[in-house]
């Protein structure tokens, strides 16, 4: 129980988690894990997280009680109310059909949230050098690492899941409702377990400069085969009559490769009976959580004492590139603001952090456009055949990108820095938000946008040129409206914390709607009024001028 700060008063209430997890006592015991010092180390990891940073701003008890809140906990009604959509998936009276678009989804998310928000804190140091100095094993130390950030992951997929799992229970009864809440439960364990196996296979073959590459790129590929089989899930069901919801399914061998097919198998067996294909996924299922759970227990003790090889990297000499430069002179107004264009530059770089918690998300929105166009192809139709807009709108999906982007400049490892700017005059902090936000569109969205754009040139021409260029410039300030709306400090002046983990995926889901209207409307204006893309460019123009010489001063 934790007491005050003096060791008086009320013991606090045990949060449920707390509860749970000593059910699961004998367990962490058996595995080789002193669970009272793992629970310890655990208890303070979630008291930690529940207190703001600037506690010395905080006086008296109301502003105490204010503080100890975690926000991450507080904004799962968020997703549980976004879940509600979910509920079409039952006017299909086929359960593997609904399941294999539920797990798909529950899937999508637990990895995006994963590799994207909790990998800082998966491969953070400071345990190792704090805790591991005494008398603690390091598998008692993964372990609580993993049981830390395995809190949020279940609890942020019952809060995705909610709508689906109570559904069940009224549409499909009660057996198959106790099924999904325990597959569910499973499928955070599994995202957890993989991840973790994955990082400590890389740490244990690698070390330096080229292990902090090689986890970067492996997030990105994580991310493009989870966007890749969200899309062949959706080959293997075909709507044969919509008017009666009729759902056809059509496995082959190949498919077996897709695991949240496994998970969608016992469902096929309670609703259509024993069938080969259902008893080989379940079969498959079972094997691979033993099999994760054996990986897991063999690697846990490993990857934190492994973790220090990502300190023994050669610091090499700072190098700046002909594009950092160039884009610097072209795009600074000023000196001042052309050096905090540098140390942006350079920060986003080096900062492994920073990539960690960017680098999936822009993976995802680079191959999520692409994935959709494909998938609108049918039979031996070309390519050029198809609708205009469908071109047109492509890009625009980098933009999914923004609201991670805006999160992500907030945090720094090396926050406590900020003091530095804290310090400086008023008239300094604007050029700093206008270089972080002008290193963001050059470095992070220009090429995702141009990647896109040039293979639409390359396979309709130059005749939609203008139309593309007006959706970068309609880009640049939907980013710089982000970045404002967003900031609540300094960039690079907050501590990556567990507590704010899900920030970009609430982000994304508030951001997604206004600029899906906005980016339609301006495509419908593009294309149905005469030389409208003309007025349009001379308008983002000016926009865009004005926000990269006056932005952010007020």
């Amino acid at each position: 129980m934790m007491r005050n700060v003096f060791g008086t008063g009320e013991q606090a209430k045990e949060p449920v988690y707390l509860k749970l997890i000593d059910k699961l006592a004998p367990l962490y015991t058996k595995v080789g894990v002193d669970y009272r010092q793992m629970r310890t180390i655990l208890e303070m990891k979630m008291t930690v997280d529940s207190r703001k940073e600037a506690v010395i701003q905080s006086v008296g008890s109301n502003a105490k009680q204010k503080e100890e809140k975690n926000h991450f906990f507080s904004s799962l009604w968020v997703y549980a109310i976004i879940s509600v959509f979910l509920l079409f998936l039952f006017v299909y009276d086929n359960w593997v059909f609904q399941y294999t678009t539920y797990f798909s989804y529950i899937f999508i998310m637990l990895f995006s949230t994963m590799l994207a928000n909790f990998s800082n804190i998966l491969l953070d140091t400071k345990d190792a050098e704090l805790i591991g100095t005494k008398p603690v094993s390091q598998k008692t130390i993964g372990a609580a690492k993993a049981t830390h950030i395995g809190i949020y992951l279940v609890s942020f997929t019952f809060a995705v899941g909610l709508a689906v799992m109570l559904a069940t229970f009224y549409f499909n009864g009660i057996l198959a409702g106790i099924l999904i809440i325990l597959l569910t439960f499973l499928s955070s364990l599994w995202a957890l377990g993989l991840t973790i196996i994955m990082y400590s296979t890389v740490l244990k073959h690698f070390d330096g400069e080229k292990l902090k590459n090689i986890i970067a790129y492996s997030q990105i590929g994580v991310s493009i085969f989870m966007v890749m089989g969200y899309y062949l899930m959706g080959q293997i069901f075909e709507v044969i009559d919509p008017a009666t919801f009729l759902v056809e399914m059509n496995l082959s061998v190949g498919h077996a490769l897709l695991f949240p097919m496994w998970f969608v198998a016992p469902f096929g067996l309670l609703q259509e009976g024993i069938q080969t294909v259902y008893v080989v996924y379940t079969l498959f299922l079972v094997a691979g959580t033993v099999a994760i759970g054996i990986l897991y227990n063999m690697n846990s003790d490993k990857i934190d004492s492994n973790l220090q090889k990502m300190n023994k990297a050669k610091a090499k000499p700072s190098s700046r590139s002909f594009l950092e430069t160039g884009t610097a002179k072209l795009l600074s107004a000023g000196s001042l603001e052309k050096a905090y264009y540098h140390f942006t530059w350079q920060l986003t770089k080096n900062e492994r952090e920073f990539k960690t918690r960017l680098y999936p998300s822009i993976a995802s929105a680079m191959i999520f456009p692409l994935v959709l166009f494909f998938s609108s192809l049918r039979g031996d139709q070309p390519i050029t055949s198809q609708n205009t807009l469908t071109f047109l709108y492509l890009p625009y999906f980098t933009m999914l990108a923004i609201p991670m982007i805006a999160v992500a400049t907030q945090f720094s490892v090396n926050y406590k820095g900020s003091w530095l700017f804290e310090l400086s005059p008023k008239h300094a902090k604007a050029p700093f938000l206008r270089a972080v936000t002008k290193v963001m569109l050059v470095k992070i969205l220009f090429p995702m946008y141009g990647l896109i754009s040039l293979l639409i040139v390359i396979l309709m021409g130059f005749t939609y040129s203008v139309q593309l260029l007006n959706g970068f410039l309609l880009m640049s300030a939907i980013l710089y409206f982000e970045m404002k709306r967003s900031s609540q400090g300094l960039p690079f002046s907050r501590k990556y914390a567990a507590s704010e983990a899900n920030q970009g995926c609430m982000a994304s889901l508030i951001f997604f709607i206004p600029v899906f209207v906005v980016s339609l409307a301006m495509i419908l204006l593009q294309s149905f009024v005469p030389y409208a893309e003309w007025g349009v460019l001379v308008a983002l123009i000016a926009l865009n001028a004005w926000w990269m010489n006056k932005g952010f001063n007020k």
